[in-house]
């Protein structure tokens, strides 16, 4: 486990600095999505997770939902090219999971995706991603997360 500033990055999955969001490989050509931990901090709070339909085809770098918070919405990226195979219906049930547990209950959708994750550049895993999220939480005048 990786901790920055008081946020967690599980090492069993990639992280997107820009997107701020995970992908985890979860059974062959299927990989799952979510929040990172920075970015469920940053958000404060979830309202709504409204994501598109099963079976949208979704493009690298494309929307597979919005996220509404308190003073914005916001669309959730996809690192990965794919098909949208399955919703969490708990976080569109209760967007308060996202914050809660974004690696766990708070996962968003699942892909179908042929892309392999370690050789995609901008997918970072292990140390590799200390520097640049380092930068975005400096960038971002992130102190810190706070606990409790």
């Amino acid at each position: 486990m990786i901790v920055l500033r008081g946020c967690a990055f599980p090492e069993d999955r990639y992280y997107h600095a820009d997107y701020n969001v995970w992908v985890q490989p979860t059974a062959a050509d299927v990989v799952t999505l979510g929040v990172t931990s920075y970015g469920a901090v940053l958000a404060i709070e979830f309202f709504a997770f409204t994501p598109k339909s099963i079976g949208t085809v979704i493009e690298a770098g494309r929307a597979v939902g919005i996220l509404e918070l308190s003073k914005t919405a916001m669309s959730v990226r996809s690192p990965v090219a794919g098909t949208l195979k399955a919703v969490n219906s708990a976080a569109v049930a209760q967007p308060s999971i996202i914050g809660s547990d974004p690696y766990g209950a708070g996962w968003l959708v699942r892909l179908t995706t042929n892309v392999d994750l370690a050789r995609q550049t901008q997918l970072l895993q292990g140390e590799a991603l200390i520097v640049p999220f380092e930068a975005k939480m400096a960038l971002e005048n992130f102190a810190g997360a706070q606990s409790g």
